[in-house]
């Protein structure tokens, strides 16, 4: 019984943290999506991995300005396609949908420069942030630019986007059966496999759940445990 008495009470003190009110002033996540838009990925693949992004952002992102969005595609080469932005409302989660729906394919060639879009999205971050992170969408290895996965010395590894950098850590999830990246990096960094185009919206939202700390039905059932705990003990002391 002490046992659980204990447990109830630490399940209330952590769902009073999970939802305690954000900053005004802060944006606690700030989250840069590094996505391939390679030539290996056709037209049709390149559709499923943007409306994977649109489905997953749109049901996952909070509206309270705790989080802020940077978009970098790359191939060759990469670029900033949107900047930072706060997602402060659910217009705001709507118009980054919309983004990625519009955003078409890179045309600089086959070549996957993973380290070109670990340099773009470090650009990205403010360095104010709680908690920044980078996180690469690649359907293979690199094969132009710098070895992401070497060391913190040189421009471009992940390594060096977080230890030298203001990223945190660096995820990545790899598109394909036999093209698991090796290159995430930081305190409680992670990779993950999709087998395909078809099921990358699946592990983006995987992803995105630990990424933004989404809590899963199981964790919100244990909370409510805890809160009619905390309530019963009320009641009994008041009778």
């Amino acid at each position: 019984m002490k046992f659980m008495k204990q447990f109830i009470s630490s399940a209330v003190v952590a769902g009073a943290v999970a939802l305690a009110p954000v900053s005004a002033n802060a944006v606690p996540i700030e989250l840069a999506l590094v996505v391939d838009a390679s030539g290996s990925i056709s037209g049709s693949e390149w559709n499923l991995q943007m409306q994977g992004y649109a489905n997953a952002l749109t049901a996952l992102l909070p509206t309270d300005g705790s989080v802020a969005v940077s978009v970098i595609r790359f191939a060759q080469t990469a670029s900033v396609v949107q900047t930072m932005t706060t997602i402060a409302n659910g217009t705001d989660v709507t118009n980054i949908s919309n983004f990625f729906l519009g955003l078409s394919q890179s045309g600089d060639g086959g070549s996957t420069c993973i380290s070109c879009g670990i340099i773009a999205a470090e650009g990205t971050l403010t360095g104010t942030a709680q908690r920044s992170i980078i996180d690469v969408s690649t359907d293979g290895g690199w094969n132009t630019g710098v070895d992401p996965s070497g060391g913190a010395g040189t421009n471009g590894t992940a390594a060096w986007a977080v230890d030298n950098g203001d990223a945190d850590v660096l995820n990545a999830i790899g598109i394909g059966t036999g093209t698991a990246p090796n290159f995430a990096y930081g305190p409680d960094s992670f990779s993950l496999l999709a087998s395909g185009f078809s099921d990358f919206e699946d592990v983006l939202t995987r992803k995105l759940k630990r990424e933004l700390q989404v809590p899963e039905p199981a964790t919100l059932g244990l909370l409510g445990l805890g809160m009619m705990g905390l309530f019963l003990r009320r009641r009994k002391m008041a009778a």
